[in-house]
């Protein structure tokens, strides 16, 4: 049996947003706003990719200090999920605040794709899932009524200050964008249970592989499942407070909200 929890979020635009999408030849538009069904859509994988990087920072701040990860807490340390690892990311690798390019979470952990008899599922990966292995939250895509507007970009001559003429493309360039105030709404599910698998969420995963640590962040803590929640998926969702591209032009300023469905 499965036991879950369902979660109505609600994502509001405090200032215009834009998620981007391929360019579609019937907007006019060379770089559209996302959209599912011809529904305004924030897809799941871009509020993935929010929490995460806010489960991430909470996991940094709390526990990583003076160049090191607390006394026990080495497990907590997160992936850098994927094959490709830049070099940026490579210096916060160095510094210890993430795992190696080998530590990347992945279920079974065979010799060719990792080699470390010390690899563990990282917390984030537990939570949102990690390669070829689930997690216990459901990220939802988000949906809002209404339509977006569309603006044009305008490059300027450097040495003129006058708008250019000629060129591939010419100097303005068009794009869409979802205004403020826009309400995106979505069910988030947690899995609570799965008395098939013997999986409860905030406990260890018997997961049968044995070259593996598995959850071992997990051993040992005292959190009850509301707690548990509330610390490392709610308080993390609220803390999201931008979306999107564009940021630098003035977008993706937004206010999430969670209410038990």
């Amino acid at each position: 049996m499965i036991k879950e929890k369902a979660y109505k979020l609600t994502i509001r635009t405090t200032e215009p947003l834009r998620v981007g999408a391929k360019r579609d030849p019937l907007s006019g538009a060379d770089n559209p706003v996302a959209r599912v069904g011809g529904s305004l859509a924030i897809p799941g994988s871009s509020l993935k990719g929010a929490l995460r990087t806010q489960i991430e920072a909470y996991l940094i701040d709390r526990f990583f200090r003076g160049g090191r990860w607390e006394a026990g807490k080495e497990h907590w340390t997160p992936c850098i999920p994927g094959d490709q690892v830049s070099a940026d990311e490579r210096k916060l690798v160095a510094e210890g605040k993430y795992r190696n390019q080998n530590g990347t979470c992945r279920y079974p952990c065979t010799e060719d794709k990792c080699g470390n008899e010390n690899h563990s599922i990282c917390p984030v990966c537990y939570l949102l899932g990690a390669m070829t292995l689930p997690g216990f939250v459901r990220v939802p895509f988000l949906f809002a009524e209404g339509g977006a507007n569309e603006l044009s970009g305008i490059r300027l001559d450097r040495a003129t200050k006058t708008v250019p003429h000629g060129g591939r493309g010419g100097p303005f360039r068009s794009y869409e964008l979802v205004p403020q105030g826009t309400a995106f709404a979505g069910n988030m599910y947690v899995l609570l249970e799965d008395t098939v698998s013997g999986w409860r969420f905030g406990v260890p995963r018997n997961l049968g592989e044995q070259k593996t640590h598995g959850d071992k962040w997990l051993e040992g803590i005292e959190y009850g499942q509301e707690e548990f929640l509330k610390e490392f998926v709610l308080d993390r969702l609220a803390a999201i407070k931008t979306i999107g591209g564009y940021r630098s032009k003035g977008f993706g300023r937004i206010e999430v909200s969670a209410a038990q469905a």
